[in-house]
């Protein structure tokens, strides 16, 4: 394979997963509850007032999770009747995971099997090696390590009719949250 063919299937690759890699848009949550659901919920727990949240993929920045949840208490506000809310509490929740893979070498062409690999001494006399296909300091190993960030955003949203109600919590125009934020929310499809 020549060095631009192999140029251009990587960067085919690249393109093709790259495409793959979105923020979540802007949805409810799957019915199936599984660690892997990202979007927004929401549970009623009175008259008026709702626990909101919303959970993004590793794509989604800090704050579009924010700007989700406070876009999904407008709405739900307003298809309740209401035209104002207040978060009585809200928490933004950000985890941290590492995921390690580890893939198999493979040679070039028609010597699949076959793949140099040089050794050296490092630092303190150790005995390395290094592969000039895959980079690997293991023969016959490449390791991949990505760093996953995700933020999950919860509010307890009080809603109103009227006038905001007297108090220390911010208060909220549930027309003019959906007004200033609908044109930055990704609906999905």
């Amino acid at each position: 394979m020549t060095r631009l063919a192999l140029v251009s299937a990587l960067s085919a690759a690249a393109i093709s997963l790259g495409a793959c890699s979105q923020s979540t848009p802007y949805a409810p949550q799957s019915a199936s509850a599984t660690a892997q659901d990202f979007g927004y919920s929401s549970t009623r727990l009175g008259e008026g007032l709702y626990r909101v949240s919303f959970a993004g993929n590793q794509f989604t920045s800090r704050q579009t999770v924010e700007d989700y949840l406070l876009y999904r208490a407008a709405e739900l506000t307003r298809q309740r009747g209401y035209n104002g809310f207040s978060l009585v509490r809200e928490n933004v929740d950000r985890s941290v995971s590492t995921d390690v893979d580890t893939y198999p070498a493979t040679g070039i062409g028609t010597y699949s099997t076959f793949t140099p690999t040089y050794g050296f001494y490092g630092v303190g006399g150790a005995y390395n090696t290094y592969d000039p296909f895959i980079g690997g300091p293991v023969p016959g190993t490449t390791v991949d390590i990505d760093r996953i960030e995700r933020y999950d955003a919860r509010a307890t949203v009080r809603m109103y009719r009227g006038t905001p109600p007297a108090g220390a919590q911010p208060n909220f125009d549930a027309s003019e949250v959906i007004a200033r934020l609908q044109a930055n929310v990704q609906m999905p499809g």
